[in-house]
């Protein structure tokens, strides 16, 4: 018997973080100190508590159900706990949450990204099998693939329904230019193909090459390897093949022949990323314990991490496939051999990302997944050259591609736009949000839209003035703006981060670092403003009042943007609801929003004034995602009223519904005059009622009154 679940609730793609301010007469003394293992199941059950507390309010499943993936306790006595969602025994794809603990035990952020109200039958019509076959069906290149699939069974969150699908991973790693790893999610229940992307995670850019560099290697009797067991690192030699890669050898530990040179950069290159993550962050190796190790180094000790070079001929890419580091030679046109500093500060990158926040490969993740390994691969650069900054250090690839072009390069840091352009967008590659690629290829502009992220994190780090938004951001210098940005990486973000995300994950980064009062709390608002995610830190908090002063052409209404908190408006009801710091705001960070539940209503109104001078005009911006299906039936609606201030209703301005759904984060603004209500006091107010099924959410930000 088909087991349904029974939980339809909204239908929110969104990564909210909720920040509480506890309430404490003095300091408290703290519960994680030495991150024993009585500190991580203290901070495990404290953190599963608050969930279960949340599953009280939202329809997010049976909390004990959840995985707990990871329990860590940080250098600032932090703790921070990641589950993953499951509901009747299946993940839910990019349904995460991390739970953070000040040191004391208190609530200080969820990062949330549980998906609600999930309905679908766990119950599949296909084996694993079967549903290979369907996946191999649909690639196109299924012959060529140089490993079996694997397969496992998610609940997958689409733009209308969920679904019950099967993930088939596959593998062609064959050296051609078509070389990939394929991942398709193929709906359990109808084998149709409902999700897909590749999650070959390449580098695409280099910079100088190291010259002459010391390197650890070791010796067994008298042969020298150029293995190094104390980082647990080795290089490989693909000798041009794609099938095994051989163990570099040498007689007398200088490793000088044509074919030797690539492995020394690639094993110098992966030995000042280890040290830059260890040294400058205190992580130990990509996965934090000197993994992942692949291959067993010649003395039969050390479990080594791998980097391969000399792959495949003419092969104009680097990649990270999960558990090793591979680098082509180039064509000599487009690349010479990729296995330079930040290549190599890229690829390992990767691994770290893979490793802990597990950015998925697409869309706006899969771009901050390329943008941190780009920046990431500028700073163990910047810190392999001395540290001082020149116009390279923002420079992708400028050496390597098109080497008989001088001055050239594939990807600019600090000018994003200054990339030739591949006619994906007016200015390849975007530095602002409202410059986005939207379209399908390159996994949905992994590497196009990296521009934003990597814009944001040079002005970040150097100041400077967006040339779109004319918005000007005081720099705090590289290592702050790497510790934000490693912290936001490695603590706030889930696999399905997005631009909106990353930018509260670094807000919550400096918080922990610096202060929410600080320079770099400040300058890490403006930046992200800069490119279009969010709005502009004030100089000050205004408080706001009930009844704004009335005055001609003067905005009339307070906290319009909801930011910091609703009020002065006044929500109510089981279908009202309001977050500070939601993953589709119009603007800034807050928002009010109505739905969630079936059989629910809720309002939210403003007390004004409207002096005589006044236009009168009404604005607002409106977003409604549905599940609803019909396109006749007003199911769920959102009222737009003026009422008087004892509650009565004056006037309905428009009425929205289901029918006016669109995508999460779609904005459109609407207008009406109130010329009618001058010289009087009135309610402006919002009203929301949904049915007994399938549910709607109406997102409102932005509102003015003048």
């Amino acid at each position: 018997m088909k087991k349904f679940l029974g939980i339809l609730a909204l239908l929110i793609l969104v990564v909210s973080v909720f920040v509480l301010a506890p309430s404490r007469a003095g300091a408290s003394k703290n519960v994680f100190d030495k991150g024993t293992q009585d500190e991580l199941e203290k901070a495990k059950q404290i953190s599963l508590d608050i969930l279960r507390d949340s599953a009280a309010e939202r329809p997010i499943g049976i909390v004990d159900e959840f995985i707990v993936e990871k329990v860590e306790i940080d250098d600032l006595n932090m703790a921070h706990t990641r589950v993953q969602q499951i509901v009747s025994n299946v993940p839910v794809w990019e349904g995460e949450a991390i739970v953070h603990l000040t040191a004391d035990g208190e609530l200080s952020a969820i990062t949330d990204d549980l998906k609600e109200g999930i309905s679908v039958s766990t119950q599949p019509n296909f084996s694993a099998k079967e549903t290979v076959e369907i996946a191999e069906r649909m690639y196109k290149d299924s012959e060529f693939l140089t490993e079996e699939p694997t397969v496992d069974l998610w609940i997958y969150r689409g733009k209308n329904r969920d679904h019950l699908a099967y993930r088939v991973q596959m593998r062609r790693e064959d050296g051609s230019a078509d070389t990939a790893m394929p991942v398709i999610f193929v709906d359990a229940q109808t084998g149709e193909k409902v999700f897909e992307y590749d999650n070959l995670q390449t580098a695409s850019g280099a910079s100088l090459y190291s010259g002459t560099v010391n390197i650890t290697t070791d010796i067994v009797g008298s042969t020298y390897y150029m293995e190094d067991t104390t980082r647990k690192m080795g290089t490989f030699n693909f000798n041009n093949g794609t099938t095994s890669a051989a163990r570099y050898t040498d007689t007398n530990d200088v490793w000088d022949s044509t074919a030797q040179k690539a492995g020394v950069d690639a094993h110098y290159g992966a030995a000042v990323t280890y040290d830059y993550y260890k040294n400058v962050h205190g992580r130990n190796g990509i996965d934090g314990n000197s993994g992942p190790g692949s291959v067993t180094s010649a003395d039969g000790t050390t479990s080594l991490v791998s980097s391969r070079v000399h792959y495949s001929t003419n092969y104009n890419n680097a990649y990270w496939n999960g558990t090793a580091m591979t680098y082509g030679d180039g064509d000599g046109t487009t690349f010479t051999p990729l296995v330079t500093l930040d290549i190599c500060g890229h690829e390992m990158t990767h691994g770290v990302t893979e490793r802990t926040a597990n950015l998925t490969y697409s869309n706006e993740s899969g771009a901050l997944n390329e943008s941190m390994s780009d920046v990431f691969g500028a700073m163990v650069e910047l810190r392999a050259r001395g540290g001082t900054i020149t116009a390279d250090t923002w420079k992708i690839g400028e050496q390597a591609y098109t080497p008989s072009t001088a001055g050239d390069a594939l990807r600019y840091m600090d000018n994003p736009h200054a990339k030739s352009g591949g006619g994906y967008t007016a200015d390849d590659d975007p530095d602002h949000y409202s410059e986005r690629y939207t379209g399908t290829s390159d996994n949905g502009g992994v590497h196009i839209n990296s521009g934003i992220g990597n814009k944001s994190f040079y002005l970040a780090a150097v100041g400077g003035t967006h040339h779109l938004s004319g918005v000007t951001v005081t720099g705090i210098g590289t290592t702050d703006a790497a510790k934000i940005w490693y912290r936001g990486l490695t603590v706030y973000m889930t696999s399905g981060t997005n631009f909106s995300g990353a930018r509260t994950a670094m807000l919550n980064a400096a918080t922990d670092l610096f202060g929410a009062s600080s320079t770099q709390y400040k300058t890490i608002a403006t930046t992200w403003c800069a490119v279009g995610v969010g709005a502009c830190p004030t100089s000050g908090t205004p408080t706001p009042t009930p009844t704004p002063t009335p005055g001609g052409g003067s905005e009339l209404l307070s906290n319009g943007g909801f930011e910091g908190s609703a009020s002065p408006w006044v929500g109510s009801g089981t279908g009202y609801f309001y977050t500070a710091n939601g993953n589709y705001p119009h603007g800034g960070t807050g928002y009010i929003y109505f739905g969630v539940n079936n059989s629910v209503s809720g309002q939210s109104y403003q007390q004004v004034t409207i002096p005589s001078t006044a236009t009168g005009t009404f604005t607002f911006w409106l977003n409604v995602t549905s599940s609803e299906t019909t396109t006749s039936t007003q199911y769920d609606k959102l009222f737009v009223e003026v009422r008087n201030t004892s509650g009565s209703l004056l006037s309905t301005l428009a009425t929205y519904s289901n029918l006016n759904k669109g995508t999460a984060g779609s904005y459109s603004q609407k207008s009406f005059s109130l010329s009618a209500y001058k010289g009087q006091t009135v309610r402006v107010q919002f009203r929301s009622t949904t049915d007994s099924s399938v549910t709607t959410t109406f997102r409102v930000d932005d509102a003015s009154l003048k």
